[in-house]
């Protein structure tokens, strides 16, 4: 590609509108060409740091303020149970309260039987008297 075809494309190079074949020209082009290159890099450096040209309008603005605070605004992750989830949920923990409650009930009700080894004790100790 030449520099007088490669000069008018890059304002389309630059904002990426250059379909495929053109853009690939430019971007072999320039490498090799100090004249393209520094005009590239000087039409993009007036691009991207240029205070003129035409401002949003009020409801530009205002649409992308609201757009940004809908993104930015925090998403409760909430989980809705279903019409099932809860009564099954429910009946778990009611089935794991009873269990608890039946396995306590059970040791401290357990009767309490004297060990062996001190009835026979006392039964020596009564004999040698």
């Amino acid at each position: 590609m030449s520099c007088q075809t490669v000069s008018p494309e890059l304002i389309a190079y630059h904002f990426g509108t250059l379909d495929p074949e053109a853009r690939k020209a430019v971007e072999d082009h320039l490498p090799e060409c100090g004249k393209c290159l520094r005009e590239f890099i000087a039409l993009k450096r007036d691009l991207e740091t240029s205070e003129e040209g035409p401002l949003p309008s009020p409801q530009a603005r205002e649409r992308l303020r609201l757009a940004v605070a809908r993104e930015l605004r925090p998403q409760a992750a909430t989980r809705t149970w279903n019409r099932w989830e809860r009564p099954l949920a429910l009946g778990g923990a009611l089935a794991a309260l009873v269990a608890a409650m039946l396995v306590t009930h059970q040791a401290s009700v357990r009767e309490a039987v004297a060990p062996r080894t001190l009835s026979l004790v006392e039964k020596d100790g009564a004999e040698g008297r």
